[in-house]
Order: C-alpha cells, then sequence, then structure tokens
C-alpha cells in the first residue's frame, strides 16, 4: 500500500466516504431507472443477473460525477473571467473525472447492450447462429481483457503503490488511480460480457431495428 501523506488521507478517505454513502442512500434510487432503459428490450424481457446490478450501480455514480465536472467548470469560468482568479485544480479534476466517465461508460454501454453493432449479417442467421456469432464476441472480449490486465497489471500496480503522482502544480494521482482503474474495470467487463451471454443465451430471436439506434 503507498504511503499517502495527511491531504492524500484526507482525500482518500473522503472519496470512499462519498462512494459508500451514494451506494447507500442514492443509488437504490437511480437503479431503478437505469433498470428501464435496457437496450431494445420491452419490460417483460428485461432480466438481471447479480453482475448487472453491480454495473448498475457504479454507474449510477456516473450521474453525479458528470453535474460535478459542469459545476466545477461554471466554478472556473467564475473564478477566470468575474474574479481574474483561474483555479489551479479545475481542468485538471475534469480531465480525471472525465477519464472516469469514459472508462465506466464503457462498462455501462455493454451491460445495457448498447454498443454500436453491425447487425446485417446476425440478422440474417438462425438463433442458432447467433449464439454461436454470442460466443466468438464474448472470447473476443474476454481476451482482450486479460491480455490488457495481464499485461499491464504490474504497470497498474506499481503506479498504485508508489502513489504516482501528475508532475503539475496541483499535483494530483492521477497515474495511481486511473492506471489500475483500467484494469479493474477491463476485468469486471470481461466478467458483465459473460453474463451477458447468459442472460441472453435463451431469448428469442430478434430483428434489429434501425429506428431504435435514432
Amino acid at each position: 500500500m503507498p504511503e499517502l501523506t495527511t491531504s492524500g488521507q484526507i482525500w482518500v478517505g473522503g472519496i470512499a466516504l462519498g462512494l459508500v454513502l451514494w451506494f447507500v442512500f442514492v443509488s437504490p434510487r437511480l437503479v431503478p431507472m437505469l433498470k428501464m432503459t435496457m437496450h431494445g428490450l420491452g419490460d417483460d424481457e428485461r432480466r438481471f443477473s447479480f453482475v448487472d446490478i453491480i454495473t448498475l450501480y457504479m454507474a449510477s455514480v456516473l450521474m453525479f460525477v458528470v453535474a460535478m465536472i459542469v459545476s466545477i467548470m461554471f466554478y472556473e469560468v467564475v473564478m477566470r473571467y468575474l474574479f481574474e482568479a483561474p483555479t489551479l485544480w479545475v481542468e485538471e479534476l475534469s480531465r480525471w473525472l472525465g477519464g472516469v466517465i469514459f472508462l465506466m461508460g464503457g462498462l455501462y454501454a455493454m451491460q445495457q447492450r448498447a454498443h454500436i453493432r453491425v447487425v446485417i449479417v446476425y440478422d440474417m442467421v438462425s438463433r442458432n447462429a447467433q449464439r454461436v456469432l454470442d460466443v466468438f464476441g464474448t472470447v473476443c472480449v474476454v481476451i482482450f481483457c486479460y491480455a490488457v490486465v495481464s499485461g499491464y497489471g504490474k504497470t497498474a500496480l506499481k503506479k498504485f503503490e508508489t502513489w504516482e503522482l501528475y508532475g503539475s502544480a496541483w499535483n494530483p494521482p492521477i497515474p495511481a488511480v486511473m492506471k489500475p482503474l483500467i484494469c479493474i474495470v477491463c476485468a469486471w467487463m470481461a466478467v458483465q460480457a459473460i453474463s451477458n451471454l447468459i442472460m441472453d443465451w435463451s431469448k428469442p430471436k430478434v430483428v434489429h431495428d434501425p429506428a431504435d439506434d435514432l
């Protein structure tokens, strides 16, 4: 574990406490709404695994992160142009949070089956052939995620253990947080892909309507 300064301990403790409170009091109210947005499915077709619920809980945090970026950017504009006192931390914090949204947003899109897909051939074949294609796609995702975690895991762990900082004037621990997060999200993405395959296995054939992607 990294040896944190007092300010670092406050940051980590505050973020951890905020996440716990969010998961306990806010996420249970947001997750039912997120469940209703399952891409291209009717109410009677929406089934969720334990993996899906965990992903939706993580995705519920993103709604707050987006609002936080908007708030701090507004604060920066006011401070810079009205008070001529620009901040050192807003731009880097917004970049940091934007990276979190990019990673977690991809995971949420996979859970929702909302990634862009080329379904011309997929819609033409039988349901059994579609299952074969689903297995092939899932294997590709798992191999990619395994390659990222196995090839990048040691480097990411080292960044965390040394608590590598960004090297700017504000100097936040962006490398120490984001690089391990990449490995964590990729590992969970493989789990989510397998869960999707299992949950969709018994579903009947559905021909995709291009209007669903508009």
